[in-house]
């Protein structure tokens, strides 16, 4: 089977370039010459009156011509076979077309400021950026007579329209039926404008094009093919009944596509023009098929003027049907989109047979009220006019004036008005006056779906003529797999004949329960004599009233959602802000929780159960802060703070007696909770425990808060360097109320911890140069330094001898205290100075690189620990570097030392 490019652009036809951009990225429009025609910018929705022009030229009054219905019917099928280009675009681009004050169809209330929205069609989204590229519109449709409108333009499409046995498509379990949409298969569900509500898809018919359940007329064709596809498919599994099915099914499909060629090419457009196309000449390719703008935008939307009101409904013996309601056919303004309902109750052979005895509306410039001002619509506007929307298609798809066109198609210019249909205007003056105060009386800007549509008589005039065939021409000459060309091998020269003497007579007859006397053979046109004449010409008088225009309002009916919605959105915030904390919390709690099963297990404490309660911790007198007391494992308590970070630290382990200053609580059940669990702590270290009662005013005075802390260190260093170095000249030693002597005392009782001696050597309490430095000050082992270890500390460090300092540094570097550092023990030390500066960090090759060169200096390359002997030799080339070592304490104001000279460094 041929392969074709599913979205093949519009096609501007023959020699067609694009000119110049009419309005801001729209589309071309087709000219040889652009120095014939330069468009006035605001061409394109510059003109109003667009349903003025549609309700005085196109109005029905009702008119009978010898065409029947089934002309005007095959001519939608066309349509839908070659073209797919007035779907809105996403995202939908609306215009407005203006309706006058008053107007009798859609303001009857004369509320004026209405208007009938218009969507713009889809394009190449590649196109229409700038004016060098105008906008184009695209075609859905392959533009092809291939069969799209029975088997679609995708291949998954019609492979969900098979059965898979028999070359066949999947049948209902009447086995003539075409089975419904269950599988979803994207056709179109427009809203029905009678219903005004959206129905499910899984009501429609699933078939080839997604248009085809539109109205029941256009449906009646679709099952037709439906059926004529089947019944070839049948004939060929005869025929050939070893073929497999996909063989069986594209051989069909052939055959199939091959009949509707010569239906449309030799049937339909004969019937409809009144002339035939040329003679076939052989496949051309350099023809190109696409279809043109003034064909889909103008010229082929003629055959909206053939289209009736109403469908008729008969019989073999020639009985016309009612309605339910007893009128006398189908109003077609009811039927819109909900066509499968009339399926249901009606056969496809009874819609055949009654469009077949139909009269169609005459050939001129009117449409009949049910497509004009009755067309199907969005749900926000159910009701619109299909000449308004003929004559905007035209400007959005940029197409030229009236003259433009003809003089392209070497048909003269029109220079008076009149020139254009005399006898329509003869016969109506108030037509003539009408349209040329819409278009300014300037003839250069006619729109030429307007412009075509006035030359009609009896049928198309020369202009759509013209387009019509030519489009026609180049599709069939184009296509290398018509079925006349021979050299393509696909059917011989009997087939080909065989194809030629198949009519839509023929097909009506094989593929439905319609015996060959029940409808004449030429089934586009009725003439005295042919079978069952229809009763009345149908107007809008014999059939049942249309549902007036409504409107659709989205928001009725969702007031109290809306308002719903609204807090909810209101608490969205709210709610993910809340989500976030509560997150935030949940992983601060467990990484706390992963944080003290860790030192717990550092500590082995694991086994041991830790008690612990929640308390506020006075800072000082205005300011509280809320804290975990944790009870051991050791003799000690310590405060945690809600990340699991431990802020003090309270040790029992050098008292046998505590006394506990009891003041005030919530309750006294937190009291004697807080007590009992004290209490069993202290019992269970064999401690014992002291209350007593005391105002909380007094509790406050006498507390140690970290301001009066900071004050008691500032003073503790300050009278250490003093009684160290000495007072400077002209400083005068600070005295407070108690006098020296209680001064002193006060220094003398004050120990330092080793958060706190850090925080004096401005570092970290767990690095290890801090502990290593601890030790070695805090001479009793008790965990806090004293006044009189940190002033012989000063001392040694600022006056004392190279010796005793090399003494620190060795006893610093031997952590177990076995006389003498091993190799282990001074990487360590060197790291911890490392950490101290700040600087890259050693990988362990360096630092043991550095230790074995500093053993090889002093002749140690073969030991693999350093003596006290050892070490000072080890030192003798840095002994002049020696009177620098010192500490550099921080303090307040952070100048505890004099820093300026290497003694106090």
């Amino acid at each position: 089977m041929r392969q074709r490019n599913l979205s093949t652009d519009l096609y501007l036809s023959g020699q067609l370039v694009i000119s110049e951009v009419l309005m801001a990225n729209k589309g071309g429009f087709p000219i040889e010459d652009l120095s014939l025609y330069k468009c006035n910018e605001m061409y394109l929705y510059s003109f109003a009156g667009q349903l003025v022009i549609s309700e005085v030229l196109m109005a029905s009054k009702g008119q009978v011509v010898s065409s029947e219905v089934l002309m005007a019917r095959k001519g939608q099928v066309v349509s839908s076979e070659v073209l797919m280009a007035s779907e809105s675009g996403c995202p939908i681009e609306v215009h407005r077309i203006e309706i006058e004050k008053c107007d009798e169809m859609y303001d009857k209330g004369c509320n004026g400021n209405k208007y009938i929205p218009f969507h713009r069609a889809a394009y190449d989204r590649k196109t229409g950026q700038s004016p060098n590229s105008p906008r184009e519109q695209t075609n859905q449709m392959t533009a092809w007579i291939d069969g799209s409108f029975i088997y679609s333009t995708s291949e998954a499409w019609v492979n969900a329209m098979r059965s898979f046995k028999n070359g066949s498509f999947l049948t209902d379990h009447s086995k003539t039926m075409p089975v419904k949409n269950t599988m979803r298969v994207p056709l179109f569900n427009s809203p029905a404008p009678h219903l005004l509500r959206m129905m499910t898809p899984e009501r429609l018919y699933l078939l080839g094009d997604p248009r085809t359940n539109q109205n029941p007329a256009l449906l009646s064709f679709g099952l037709l093919f439906f059926r004529w596809h089947n019944v070839v498919a049948s004939r060929v599994q005869a025929t050939y009944p070893n073929w497999p099915d996909e063989e069986v099914f594209q051989r069909a499909r052939r055959y199939v596509v091959a009949t509707l060629q010569n239906i449309i090419a030799y049937e339909y457009l004969p019937a409809f023009l009144g002339e035939g196309l040329p003679k076939y000449d052989g496949y051309k390719p350099d023809v190109h098929p696409g279809v043109s703008h003034v064909f889909q935008s103008a010229a082929f939307r003629f055959g909206h003027t053939l289209i009736p009101p109403g469908i008729y409904r008969r019989d073999g013996q020639c009985h016309f049907r009612e309605t339910a309601m007893g009128y006398r056919a189908l109003r077609l303004c009811s039927t819109w989109w909900d066509s499968n309902d009339v399926l249901t109750e009606n056969t496809l052979e009874e819609l055949l047979m009654g469009m077949s005895s139909q009269i169609a509306e005459r050939e001129d410039t009117v449409l009949c009220s049910d497509v004009r001002d009755k067309l199907f619509g969005p749900m926000e506007f159910s009701r619109r006019d299909l000449g308004a929307l003929n004559i905007m298609r035209g400007r959005d798809n940029g197409l030229p004036d009236y003259n433009t066109v003809r003089s392209y198609f070497r048909l003269p210019k029109v220079q008076e008005w009149t020139e254009i249909n005399p006898p329509l205007f003869a016969s109506k003056p108030d037509l003539l006056r009408v349209l040329a105060a819409a278009y300014s009386n300037r003839l250069d800007n006619i729109d030429v779906y307007i412009g075509g549509m006035l030359e009609s008589r009896d049928g198309p005039g020369e202009l759509f003529t013209a387009i019509i065939k030519e489009q026609f021409a180049r599709i069939r000459d184009a296509d290398r797999f018509w079925f006349e060309n021979t050299e393509s091998g696909i059917f011989t020269k009997e087939e080909i004949e065989e194809i030629r003497n198949i009519h839509l007579y023929d097909i009506i007859v094989n593929c439905t329960d319609i015996q060959p006397k029940e409808v004449q053979k030429n089934v586009f046109f009725w003439r005295k004599g042919d079978p069952c004449p229809q009763p009345l010409q149908l107007n809008n008088s014999l059939l049942e009233p249309c549902k007036y225009l409504r409107g659709f309002d989205y928001f009725e009916g969702s007031e109290l959602v809306y308002i719903y919605a609204c807090v909810f959105l209101g608490f969205v915030p709210i709610v993910c802000a809340g989500a976030g904390y509560g997150v935030v919390k949940l992983q601060n709690r467990r990484r706390r929780r992963l944080k003290m099963q860790q030192e717990e297990l550092k500590n082995n404490t694991g086994a041991k159960t830790v008690d612990k309660m929640a308390v506020r911790e006075w800072m000082h007198a205005n300011h509280r802060r809320f804290v975990k007391l944790k009870f051991g494992p050791e003799a000690a308590i310590h405060t945690v703070d809600r990340k699991g970070e431990k802020l003090r630290t309270i040790s029992f382990k050098n008292c046998d007696a505590i006394t506990l200053e009891e003041s005030q609580f919530d309750n006294l059940g937190s009291r004697r909770k807080f007590v009992s669990k004290l209490e069993a702590f202290l019992n269970s270290h064999k401690k014992h425990l002291v209350s007593v009662q005391s105002p909380r005013e007094t509790i406050l005075a006498n507390a140690e808060t970290r301001e009066r802390r900071q004050k008691r260190l500032e003073h503790f260093f300050r009278e250490a360097y003093a009684l160290t170095f000495g007072l400077r000249p002209g400083e005068k030693r600070r005295r407070s109320e108690d006098g020296i002597d209680g001064e002193v005392m006060t220094v003398m009782r004050t120990s330092l911890s080793k958060s706190e001696f850090a925080s004096a050597l401005g570092m970290k309490s767990d690095a290890v140069f801090v502990m290593k430095m601890f030790n070695i000050v805090d001479k009793d082992g008790d965990g806090r330094i004293s006044f009189q270890e940190f002033l012989d500390t000063v001392v040694l460090f600022s006056r004392g001898k190279t010796e005793d300092k090399l003494r620190i540094v060795f006893d610093m570097c031997d952590n177990d205290r076995n006389g003498v550092i091993d190799k282990g023990e001074l990487s360590e030390m060197l790291r911890s100075l490392v950490e101290i500066a700040r600087t890259t960090s050693l990988s362990d090759d360096h630092v043991t690189e550095l230790i074995d060169g500093m053993f090889e200096n002093a002749g140690l390359q073969r030991k693999d620990y350093l003596t006290y002997n050892d070490f000072k030799v080890m030192m003798k080339e840095y002994k002049g570097d020696f009177v620098a070592i010192g500490l550099d304490c921080k303090g307040a104001k952070q100048n505890f030392l004099d820093t300026s000279t290497n003694v106090a460094r």
